[in-house]
């Protein structure tokens, strides 16, 4: 009966200690501070986490997540204990946020779904608006141009890249037109989901048409495998003409000033001119030989003068004569003839150098004018 008594009496011990240390437990648990964090639209699960008076406490939480292979979500701002502070958006790291312990508090964080816009084809670009995370993803009902440079130098003045058209998520495509402009920028797409903008781009190479005389036609930029015209107005000094005899740089088929060159490449081709004195001998020396042959023939058939020994008087008295008499004039036309016989002379050389591609029509003109 002793023993018993004192089991029983040990057990009843045990019931109150156990009692008093469970009671312990549980004041010393409530009385402890937590950190509650959770998320806007619960976008992630929420969690507690105990906070230790008197110890710093720091909370850390990614600024971008994926939610799913074509998005994510980035933080916007947070609330904490009611106020709502802004978070500087970045599109990668942590963002870290230093929590007292001296109490309770409840975290919740915003952020908004992003989708990606991505570019091919070309490096130089940029969006319109820019990313709010300075990279290619923009916030959810966000409408996007891109504006990209249509001119990409490869080689200084020699090869470069030209936009000639685009495509939007490889469904449809659209010309790029030649405007003069430097820059093309897409119409808004609004980011909902992910998009991708494709350009399209040519080689353009440099052809250079250069003379020591005159001006060149042709120069520019061009697609290789086009055949492409040129030309020169070499001139002309006073009635020496420039005219072209052929092309040095590169094969060149030509005919007189015009010509043409099959663009494989960069190329430069040069004009080789020569004086040409075709119309130097029309208006010049054609016309002094007739003067001449027709000079000499009057000096043919003029009556030769017989210089006599006469007295002074004598000498007056002719003199006198030939004053008041005046010379026999040509009154037949001969004049007349001869200088319409020289014009039809010099037109017809005219005619003959502008058919031949010697002389440009402008040149013909303002020759004929001058003659």
């Amino acid at each position: 009966m002793m023993k018993f008594s004192v089991l029983f009496g040990l057990v009843l011990i045990g019931i109150f200690f156990t009692t008093v240390s469970d009671g312990l437990a549980y004041g010393q648990f409530s009385n402890q501070n937590t950190l509650k964090v959770s998320f806007e639209n619960d976008i992630l699960p929420s969690y507690e986490i105990p906070l230790v008076s008197g110890q710093t406490f720091t909370l850390s939480q990614n600024h971008s997540w994926v939610q799913d292979e074509t998005s994510r979500y980035n933080l916007v701002s947070y609330t904490l204990d009611g106020e709502t502070v802004k978070i500087s958006r970045t599109a990668r790291g942590d963002f870290t946020l230093s929590i007292p312990t001296d109490s309770s508090h409840n975290v919740v964080f915003r952020a908004v779904p992003q989708y990606a816009l991505s570019v091919e084809g070309t490096n130089d670009f940029s969006y319109l608006p820019s990313s709010p995370t300075n990279d290619n993803w923009f916030d959810a009902g966000t409408a996007v141009s891109v504006n990209v440079q249509k001119t990409t130098e490869i080689e200084s003045n020699k090869v470069r890249q030209e936009i000639t058209g685009w495509s939007l998520d490889k469904a449809e495509f659209w010309n790029v037109e030649d405007d003069g402009s430097t820059s093309f920028t897409t119409p808004p797409i609004t980011l909902n989901e992910y998009h991708q903008v494709d350009f399209f781009t040519t080689y353009q190479y440099k052809l250079n048409v250069i003379s020591d005389y005159g001006e060149t036609t042709g120069s520019g930029w061009y697609e290789q495998g086009v055949t492409v015209s040129i030309g020169v107005d070499a001139g002309s000094d006073g009635l020496v003409l420039n005219s072209v005899s052929g092309w040095e740089g590169a094969d060149v088929e030509y005919d007189g000033n015009v010509a043409q060159v099959f663009i494989d490449g960069p190329v430069t081709v040069s004009a080789k001119v020569e004086k040409n004195y075709s119309l130097v001998a029309g208006v010049v020396i054609i016309p002094i030989l007739i003067v001449g042959f027709v000079g000499f023939r009057k000096f043919k058939n003029r009556v030769p003068v017989i210089v006599e020994e006469k007295p002074v008087e004598r000498i007056v008295e002719k003199v006198i004569e030939r004053v008041e008499t005046p010379e026999k004039k040509y009154k037949d036309g001969y004049d007349e003839t001869l200088s319409k016989y020289l014009s039809e002379q010099i037109q017809s050389k005219l005619d003959e150098m502008k058919s031949s591609n010697i002389i440009s029509e402008t040149k013909y003109s303002k020759i004929k004018e001058s003659v």
